[in-house]
């Protein structure tokens, strides 16, 4: 693994915007950001801010560093989603942040997606926030996206 990835990750994780900023500017946006240089279970600078519930990172991300759209397609290495991997640990605020502007979260990115891209029936956002009992995401994910509530996961589980 290498340093400056290991500290990109690092500082997504501590919300450390400024250090960010210095550090991509320094190595270049894309040499951090591309999918093949992710970390721990493809988690990205991108979706680990989304994990902490970290909106000025996501910001920064998404409106500065130059790979905002290549951003909205990023997955981990289980299909996860930056919406998904939020919903599932109760981070209201960047959930809300990825909701805000389709171009952030596209519609399919609701669902899980393999790495080739493809929509996979594993589970949706919404189904991952019920899982774990966020009742605020949940009823922002099925106002948002009816069509998931009734959906059935690979369990046969619905979020309801």
């Amino acid at each position: 693994m290498s340093f400056r990835l290991r500290k990109a990750w690092e500082m997504a994780i501590d919300g450390d915007v400024e250090a960010l900023r210095e550090l991509v500017a320094r190595e270049g946006a894309h040499t951090l950001l591309k999918r093949a240089e992710m970390l721990d279970a493809g988690c990205s600078a991108y979706l680990c801010a989304a994990q902490e519930d970290h909106v000025p990172v996501l910001e920064y991300l998404w409106e500065e560093s130059g790979v905002g759209p290549q951003l909205a397609l990023q997955v981990d290495d289980y299909g996860w989603t930056p919406l998904m991997t939020a919903a599932y640990c109760g981070r209201l605020c960047a959930v809300e942040w990825l909701l805000a502007d389709e171009r952030r979260c596209p519609a399919e990115m609701v669902r899980a997606v393999s790495n080739d891209g493809a929509v996979t029936p594993q589970s949706t956002a919404l189904h991952e926030a019920a899982r774990q009992g966020h009742e605020d995401i949940v009823r922002l994910l099925a106002t948002r996206y009816p069509n998931l509530v009734p959906m059935v996961d690979k369990a046969g589980k619905t979020a309801a």
